[in-house]
């Protein structure tokens, strides 16, 4: 058994057209692990945090709590469910950073 501790990452995104567009390709980023990294924003957060989202990584059973225990096997699985995401990350943040450079 492994204890798992949350992996996520938080933005507060301005809205704007340039906000909505960023918004929407964050929403895009749990297609490279559905069932292990979720898109949203916690009631708490959003209540101290307006137009904040977060992106998480955990399995879907425990999507709701900052750790858990796993067994091996789904430790193994979502250790590589969080590298595609941070992979992922970077991608779009970079390319984020990149087209606008500048502004």
């Amino acid at each position: 058994m492994v204890r798992y501790r949350i992996a996520y990452i938080a933005f507060c995104i301005e809205n704007s057209a340039r906000g909505k567009t960023f918004r929407h390709s964050l929403s895009q980023v749990p297609a490279v692990a559905p069932g292990y990294v979720q898109f949203g924003s916690a009631d708490w957060f959003w209540k101290s945090q307006v137009n904040s989202y977060a992106l998480q990584v955990m399995p879907d059973a425990h999507q709701c709590k900052d750790e858990t225990i796993l067994d091996t096997s789904e430790a193994l699985k979502t250790k590589e469910s969080r590298g595609l995401f941070f992979r992922e990350m970077r991608t779009l943040l970079a390319s984020e950073l990149n087209q606008y450079a500048g502004c």
